[in-house]
């Protein structure tokens, strides 16, 4: 097949995880033979990314395709562009923000970083107002077009329904479809390397969120003072917070094809969320083996049940003794839920089938 992406965004040098999740789908397609091509909507200029060439935005890529692949559609760019289409095979994948309220959806941010009451007004006037014209477009692009849903978790699914409040069965095909890991976090599978060992913790968030819950990575360092934390990650967050002196900032991107061998001088992976549609790192983490601590909210109860190397924790037991897992918890052993081979063909499949 000739599979056209489009993304707002897009892995590149300068932002290597960049909605990573749609490179490592495309790495597997190429593999299967099939011709990829992206459009990526916040590049300035054409480039290549692993194999994967990136374009800026032509109509004659939308003619060239087979199968048109909208990542998280939004309606600055992806509905400007679709919305004149007809007779073509689309299909959406949703990944969260897309069809959440900010205001109401997301977890409230940290205090210092709180926004202006006239920046609120006009999130929440702008989610408002995206929800309406997303309802509205997928209705009518149905009408004209061979129109496919897929959502990467059921509670994903669940958010659309009760946001978008639409009868998604009488516009098209629908599936529950995971992202599948990168292949890397297969090619091996974790070993600790106790003479390389940087820390016992490592967390790998943007810090600024409070969906990615740095503070509750503070507050087990806090209560664990003989334990030594790495949080790889960019953000302010220590500008207006404490910084327990057992952990350590390291102010980097890191390029995915890296991280494998970065989890093998670390002891365990502290990866707390409040909010997320899956969690891809996480899930990666997880399927190379490496032991997770990460929260019990209800995505990574879906995703990571089956995972024996996975702790779900309450928040308050990060402001408890979490040292003792560092002995307890089971390394992986081949857990193929996010292989990306399985799940990359139920993809193809169901772009065959629209």
């Amino acid at each position: 097949m000739k599979i056209l992406v489009i993304s707002q965004d897009y892995p590149s040098k300068e932002k290597p995880y960049a909605m990573s999740y749609v490179h490592s789908r495309n790495i597997e397609y190429c593999k299967g033979g099939h011709d990829i091509k992206v459009i990526n909507f916040s590049a300035t200029e054409s480039y290549c990314h692993e194999n994967i060439n990136v374009f800026l935005f032509s109509n004659d890529l939308l003619e060239w395709c087979d199968v048109i692949l909208s990542h998280a559609p939004n309606i600055k760019n992806h509905v400007r562009v679709l919305k004149i289409l007809k007779n073509k095979k689309i299909v959406f994948f949703f990944h969260g923000h897309e069809v959440l309220y900010q205001h109401k959806d997301y977890p409230k941010p940290y205090k210092w970083k709180k926004d202006k009451i006239s920046k609120k007004f006009f999130i929440q006037f702008y989610d408002f107002f995206k929800i309406k014209t997303l309802k509205f477009f997928l209705k009518k692009i149905s009408n004209n077009n061979n129109v496919g849903f897929i959502f990467v978790s059921s509670w994903m699914e669940r958010q659309f329904l009760k946001n978008i409040d639409i009868d998604i069965d009488s516009l098209g095909k629908k599936s529950i479809i995971a992202n599948a890991c990168n292949s890397i976090f297969l090619d091996s599978g974790y070993a600790f390397d106790a003479d390389s060992k940087l820390a016992d913790f490592i967390t790998i968030r943007p810090l600024d969120d409070s969906k990615y819950a740095i503070d509750l990575v503070v507050d087990a360092a806090n209560v664990n003072p003989k334990k030594n934390f790495h949080i790889y990650g960019k953000g302010e967050y220590f500008k207006y917070n404490n910084k327990p002196p057992n952990i350590t900032v390291i102010d980097k991107f890191i390029n995915q094809k890296e991280i494998p061998l970065l989890l093998n001088k670390y002891r365990c992976a502290l990866m707390p969320t409040r909010y997320d549609s899956q969690g891809v790192m996480v899930c990666e983490m997880a399927t190379y083996g490496i032991p997770v601590i990460t929260t019990n909210f209800e995505v990574c109860l879906e995703m990571l049940k089956d995972f024996k190397n996975v702790i779900l924790l309450n928040e308050d037991y990060f402001k408890k003794n979490l040292a003792h897992y560092l002995d307890s918890i089971p390394l992986g052993s081949n857990n193929l839920n996010f292989d990306p081979k399985r799940l990359i063909q139920e993809e193809l499949n169901f772009f065959d089938e629209l």
